[in-house]
């Protein structure tokens, strides 16, 4: 089995014309916003980036978490969560986890 490359690994999330990209932990790799988006105001669309990138980087770790198990076994998710690489399950639930997570 080949090295996993975490590098790879993506969370997208969109909510209200806001689409948000980030890596591994949280390193966010793109936001875009739709006209939709803008007219929302200032604070509601800080907001709306803040909780889409939450959503974004719990699906990154949770995919990060899931090729550690390949790796690591049973021990995955505490190697995860002592790299900081925890996350709440329901944000990062949706139906797209097979889907494009990783670029290459």
């Amino acid at each position: 089995m080949s090295e996993p490359d975490f590098a790879t690994i993506v969370g997208k999330a969109s909510a209200d014309g806001a689409t948000v990209e980030v890596g591994v932990g949280g390193r966010l790799r793109s936001v875009q916003l739709s006209p939709q988006a803008m007219r929302y105001g200032a604070a509601y669309l800080a907001d709306t980036v803040v909780s889409v990138a939450a959503r974004a980087t719990a699906k990154a770790n949770q995919r990060a978490q899931h090729l550690y198990a390949q790796v690591l076994g049973r021990d995955a998710a505490r190697v995860g969560e002592q790299l900081g690489l925890g996350y709440d399950p329901e944000l990062a639930s949706d139906d797209d986890f097979d889907r494009d997570w990783t670029r290459g």
